[in-house]
């Protein structure tokens, strides 16, 4: 078995046998993949952000970022609740003009109207769940005995009961590689409760949080304490465990996500220009990629994109999903220069018609 040392009198520490590639795949995910016509309950939600995230730990994606775009169902759903609000017709005083009736009838037209307003303002909301998924691919990387503090103030905890059953994934990065999770684990920094102070003439004041600490949470029964600088709280941090600090994923696995993530960095987008000028790489993407997917019903759109070579270098975004969807969203706002969503991609990588989005994420990575 392979090793390394660390300086001083550290002890020696397995070195681990992955390796960082010369480039590094981010995957943009549409959270229409697990909207009603592609997911029919929490269970096929849950198997769907397993597959995606099965594929991305096999291929050693470095980034998931889930674009926030509403399903064609919900799209026609709102049109038609636009088309139905009630035109409140102006009289010549400035007056709305009233059907002359019954107070019954007059309050009841003011209620519906309220109703519609209200209804309307809700339009705008996240019919498919991006925070969902979001949360699944999550889960799906981090260790059981951390899921209650990564998550404990997620709203979509308790929906995890069909993700907790799942097999651990077999290629997380301590995983089948020269044993480094013997000396390597997550963890998450907690504070010790911070001692009571007391003022000049007051009585005993209320308990103040810590915000740095030297103790992590690493599965065991007892709190790990670090033998080096104390450490922000509620962070999530990789430990040598036999020289009792901090280090980062790379050096300890061999390989990292993004800002120095175990597995992948996952982030949300709610916008096209989101996705691509909010990547988590300091120097942005180098290459974006259309994957088109989604189209098991046909019709798929013809683009006029050049098709990717087989050359892979630098940072490279894909992006999975049904041109329509994609062209919606990007019609949500103004990008100048920029008159398609077509024109946001350098090329696209050509995988068999009629594929599902998950489906199609382990297919293209399995060209890189």
């Amino acid at each position: 078995m392979s090793s390394s040392h660390t300086s001083g009198s550290a002890r020696r520490t397995t070195s681990p046998l992955k390796k960082p590639s010369d480039f590094q795949i981010s995957l943009c995910i549409p959270s229409s993949v697990i909207s009603d016509s592609n997911a029919a309950n929490l269970e096929h939600i849950t198997h769907i952000a397993y597959q995606i995230a099965k594929a991305a730990t096999i291929y050693n994606v470095s980034e998931i970022v889930v674009l926030d775009i509403p399903s064609k169902k919900t799209r026609e759903e709102r049109t038609q609740r636009a088309n139905d609000i009630q035109i409140n017709l102006q009289g010549d005083s400035g007056n709305r003009k009233i059907k002359f009736g019954s107070s019954n009838d007059s309050q009841k037209q003011e209620k519906n109207q309220s109703a519609e307003s209200t209804e309307l303002s809700h339009i705008g909301k996240n019919e498919n769940n991006a925070l969902l998924l979001a949360s699944f691919l999550q889960f799906f990387v981090t260790p059981k005995y951390l899921v209650r503090s990564v998550f404990r103030t997620n709203p979509y905890l308790k929906k995890f009961k069909y993700a907790e059953k799942l097999p651990k994934l077999s290629t997380l990065p301590f995983m089948n590689n020269n044993g480094v999770g013997n000396d390597f684990k997550e963890g998450f920094t907690v504070s010790k409760q911070a001692p009571k102070i007391r003022k000049k003439n007051k009585k005993v004041s209320a308990v103040k949080k810590l915000k740095v600490t030297k103790y992590v949470n690493v599965g065991d029964s007892k709190l790990l304490e670090l033998s080096g600088p104390e450490v922000p709280t509620n962070v999530r941090v990789t430990v040598d465990v036999k020289n009792k600090r901090v280090v980062s994923p790379e050096l300890a696995y061999g390989i990292s996500g993004c800002k120095a993530s175990f597995g992948y960095h996952v982030r949300l987008a709610r916008t096209v220009t989101s996705v691509f000028t909010e990547s988590s790489h300091a120097d942005g993407y180098t290459e974006s990629i259309f994957v088109n997917a989604d189209n098991y019903f046909g019709g798929a759109l013809e683009t006029q994109i050049p098709k990717k070579e087989n050359d892979w270098q630098g940072k490279i975004l894909m992006v999975i999903g049904n041109l329509r969807d994609l062209d919606y969203i990007f019609k949500q706002e103004m990008i100048d220069g920029v008159d398609s969503i077509t024109d946001m991609f350098d090329s696209e990588l050509s995988v068999p018609s009629g594929l599902r989005i998950e489906d199609a994420a382990l297919v293209c990575l399995a060209k890189v």
